[in-house]
């Protein structure tokens, strides 16, 4: 599979697991702003993806 490439999935989650993401992210930024270089930019890169992916979740279990 390609970074590129779209694939749908379905999962099951719950609320707490939601809470332990967002905690993950908020982490995840603060280590991104403590490191330098290319760490930094990866970082940041993952953090990106995991705030999406819990923007993503968070519109579905409202119905949107």
């Amino acid at each position: 599979m390609s970074p590129f490439d779209t694939t749908t999935v379905t999962i099951s989650i719950t609320g707490i697991e939601i809470v332990a993401l967002k905690k993950l992210s908020m982490v995840s930024h603060a280590l991104a702003q403590k490191l330098g270089g290319v760490a930094e930019r990866e970082q940041t890169t993952l953090v990106k993806v995991l705030d999406d992916l819990v923007r993503q979740i968070e519109l579905k279990s409202a119905g949107c």
